[in-house]
């Protein structure tokens, strides 16, 4: 990873540093890539060998931590995605049909945030969770293991903004390095869409690999 991993001596000059690294390795640590169906067994796919601790990994042939970019399947978990979103705003909108719309927890945290003393967080997590569909949902844990234990604020958007959003967090993790050897902090819709165009405009011979680091 040298000189992208920072362990060098601190330079006056240079103010983009913002970390050395302790350690790193080759390690989707859950965010393996998937392959591309008919070339799970190509010898230019990269899986690391070994976890943190030297346990032996047992990546599974559909998985990698990277390779060239044009034997990586983006596609078939954002379709994944896109798909599970569809399901879960279809499934909360049936149910809630039947109850008085609910409030998102973020107004109640906001209300407690202006005044903790006179509404304590106690108070908050009870207005929140007695909420009629609220209450209903915790008897149907298979329903909330679908669409999320705040689902008034995870639909709070129209499906095809759900679907998009949904589409964009598969792929993208906290950092982006770049072929010009820029490090980008990735965060928000922003930041996970750049990513996602980044990684779809990479030629097809590009490597992309997943490292797991510590600073």
């Amino acid at each position: 990873m040298a000189p992208y991993d920072y362990n060098r001596d601190a330079d006056p000059d240079v103010t983009d540093v913002e970390t050395w690294w302790d350690y790193w390795q080759i390690d989707g640590r859950g965010c393996e890539f998937a392959v591309v169906a008919g070339f799970q067994g190509d010898s230019r796919l990269i899986r690391g060998a070994e976890t943190l601790s030297g346990a032996p990994r047992n990546t599974p042939p559909s998985l990698c931590d990277g390779g060239p970019r044009a034997l990586l399947d983006f596609e078939t978990p954002r379709a994944q995605a896109a798909t599970k979103a569809h399901q879960a705003f279809e499934a909360w909108n049936a149910f809630a049909s039947a109850y008085p719309p609910a409030r998102p927890a973020g107004d109640f945290w906001a209300r407690h945030f202006t005044d903790p003393e006179g509404y304590p967080s106690a108070m908050v997590i009870e207005d929140f969770r007695t909420q009629p569909v609220i209450e209903a949902l915790g008897e149907r844990p298979d329903l909330e293991e679908l669409v999320g234990g705040d689902p008034a604020a995870r639909f709070a958007n129209d499906l095809e903004t759900l679907i998009s959003d949904a589409v964009d967090e598969v792929l993208p993790t906290h950092a982006l390095l770049t072929l010009d050897g820029r490090w980008l902090s990735v965060a928000g819709r922003e930041g996970r869409r750049y990513f996602n165009d980044y990684l779809d405009r990479l030629p097809r011979d590009a490597l992309v690999v997943r490292v797991l680091y510590h600073g």
